[in-house]
């Protein structure tokens, strides 16, 4: 036998026991429940994502069709494959439900956050490699209704990814992540308009708002949950150093003071999140480790103009995933992409789902899908 034909062998040898070793491990590690739509009271399936994604940022924000603002649900960057940051941004039109293809981001991003702010979309932060160890980013881009490119603006004053980006009044709050420091980030913008914003790829110079330093979070950690309710900012959940917290986080922007809150029943990480009736709902999550870990078929809402605010069950969705934030929009709740198993195993995980919470009270029109 020739040395080529043992190398062959050898290689095919390894290819093999790596396969084997996936099956065993997938084996031990099912994937969150797919219910149908019947098994999932209130929830339907909208149209699926062009792609299988996770790690990705959403946010709802208008497009310009026609020359008419018409709302968006957009799903920005995340992971796919076997781990490829992406710079694709899909836009889903929830009258049509349809998506398209947007605007791509000036370069690849995962782990990101989206909001949306005066009718322009921002994505900050992120890291832009899946290889090797990740970078916080501190960018910061610009996406107005009716242009097809996006703007730089001023940089976060830290990388980091694994964060929340959230609208309080008219700012935009950066919360938690990966990265220096437990500071809260706080943006206001002058409200210019793209014609004197600089180019991602010019580096012209640009001056639309500043960023400022705010009371640092208790307990830093990413893969939070960030919702805004009565005024006041709720960081929920996330993980720092691999350990999972239950913990609630209470901003207040006025007074420039974080407070404790009343702690999630079970620790979670990675979780969809979103403000809408009147309730905090957070949906899925994860605990990554590779071995004993899982996705959390778990779902927690709570008032938070409550007395007494306490956590309770919320109906589960159409499937339990991480790395998908929620967004919200005309009285629904969205969840698109993610992953329904958790940490190193996402990659051979991910998912397409377009998942709908309807308004409580609204008829349901039933998908078609099973």
């Amino acid at each position: 036998m020739s040395m080529d034909d043992r190398r062959i062998r050898r290689k095919r040898a390894r290819r093999t026991a790596g396969v084997l070793l996936a099956a065993v491990a997938l084996a031990a590690c099912p994937a969150a429940q797919l219910r149908t739509e019947d098994e999932a009271p209130g929830w339907r399936f909208g149209e699926a994502l062009p792609r299988s994604v996770g790690e990705v940022a959403m946010a709802a924000t208008p497009r310009e069709v026609d020359g008419e603002p018409v709302d968006h649900i957009a799903v920005v960057g995340g992971i796919r494959g076997l781990g490829s940051a992406q710079d694709r941004v899909y836009l889903y039109n929830p009258s049509e439900n349809r998506w398209h293809e947007g605007p791509s981001l000036p370069e690849p991003r995962h782990h990101t956050t989206a909001a949306s702010l005066h009718g322009a979309l921002y994505v900050s932060g992120g890291a832009r490699s899946v290889t090797g160890s990740w970078e916080p980013e501190a960018t910061v881009w610009r996406l107005a209704p009716d242009s097809d490119r996006w703007h730089a603006v001023p940089d976060m004053p830290d990388g980091r990814y694994g964060h929340r980006l959230v609208v309080a009044g008219e700012e935009l709050v950066a919360v938690g992540g990966h990265g220096p420091g437990r500071d809260t980030f706080i943006y206001r913008t002058d409200g210019r308009d793209d014609e004197s914003a600089r180019h991602a790829d010019t580096g012209e110079a640009y001056e639309a708002g500043k960023w400022r330093r705010a009371a640092p979070i208790p307990v830093m950690r990413d893969h939070l949950s960030v919702v805004v309710a009565e005024g006041e900012i709720w960081a929920i959940g996330g993980r720092a150093d691999d350990e999972n917290f239950a913990r609630v986080d209470i901003y207040d922007p006025a007074a420039d003071r974080w407070r404790d809150g009343p702690d999630l029943p079970a620790d979670t990480s990675g979780a969809a999140e979103g403000f809408i009736d009147g309730e905090i709902l957070i949906f899925g999550g994860e605990d990554p480790s590779f071995l004993g870990g899982q996705v959390f078929d778990r779902h927690w809402r709570i008032d938070p103009s409550a007395d007494d605010p306490r956590w309770s069950e919320a109906e589960p969705p159409l499937q339990a995933v991480h790395g998908a934030e929620g967004a919200v929009l005309d009285g629904r709740f969205y969840i698109a992409g993610g992953a329904h198993r958790q940490g190193g195993r996402s990659v051979i995980s991910w998912r397409d789902l377009l998942q709908i919470r309807e308004r409580y009270g609204t008829p349901r029109a039933h998908s078609g899908r099973r």
